[in-house]
């Protein structure tokens, strides 16, 4: 939220930062004014949208001070077969996964050698749908990715349709898994048991319903920002600030 505050601030009140920044919104297409007017969003998948008349576009923003992974998406393994419709096999092969690592976080791998290949075949089979669904959940207003590096105070935007196909194409040819047997979807994001359990929790580890025992997806913003950067295959811009 400090982050989406600060970058809304710039935005509506700092005129050689707005003045930036729409000559970066021009580049990806989104035609605003000097009218333009930034809020935070947070009923909706944005965290910011832009406005202007009736023009609104939507902005997911990701910070970064020091770790290089972020939560991306936790959610029940339960919600996810209402979302994506898990074949049972799968689901049933997803919970042991988790259950098994909630049991031993050290020593028990997440996803065993023996199910590696019909979780990979799963995940590759759906891996648009999951992440349009982590992203945007089909939200039609949210048009841009904004990447924020607190450390050097620098801000990374790109058309969000555009960094999903490189994320799914960077999935399909990436896919696979750690020693620890974790889920990873190319080389920006990992799918895991969530962990973290805390000593407020009275339910055990072990129990299905711990919040620990959520599917987690976590992502490297830096890391994605950079690729796209170095390799220019999406149009994006650099600000600093």
């Amino acid at each position: 939220m400090d982050s989406e505050k600060q970058i809304v601030e710039l935005i509506n009140s700092d005129s050689r930062f707005k003045e930036i920044i729409l000559k970066c919104l021009n580049k990806l297409d989104c035609k605003f004014t000097n009218n333009i007017k930034a809020i935070i969003d947070k009923s909706t998948k944005s965290d910011i949208s832009l406005t202007e008349n009736s023009i609104k576009v939507g902005i997911s923003v990701k910070s970064s001070s020091k770790t290089s992974f972020h939560q991306l998406d936790r959610r029940t393994l339960d919600n996810w077969k209402r979302t994506i419709d898990i074949p049972d096999e799968i689901f049933d092969t997803l919970k042991n996964s988790i259950l098994r690592v909630s049991e031993n976080s050290r020593k028990n791998r997440f996803i065993v050698e023996e199910d590696q290949d019909k979780i990979g075949k799963f995940f590759l089979e759906n891996i648009e749908g999951l992440l349009r669904e982590i992203f945007t959940r089909n939200e039609p207003n949210l048009k841009l990715f904004l990447i924020n590096n607190k450390m050097e105070r620098k801000i990374f935007i790109c058309d969000m349709d555009e960094a999903l196909e490189f994320l799914i194409n960077n999935a399909s040819k990436n896919f696979s898994f750690s020693k620890k047997g974790i889920i990873k979807l190319g080389n920006f994001i990992s799918v895991q048991r969530k962990g973290g359990n805390g000593k407020r929790i009275k339910v055990p580890k072990t129990a299905w319903e711990h919040p620990g025992n959520n599917l987690q997806f976590k992502f490297k913003p830096l890391d994605f920002a950079n690729a796209v950067e170095k390799s220019k295959i999406i149009k994006s811009c650099i600000i600093n600030y």
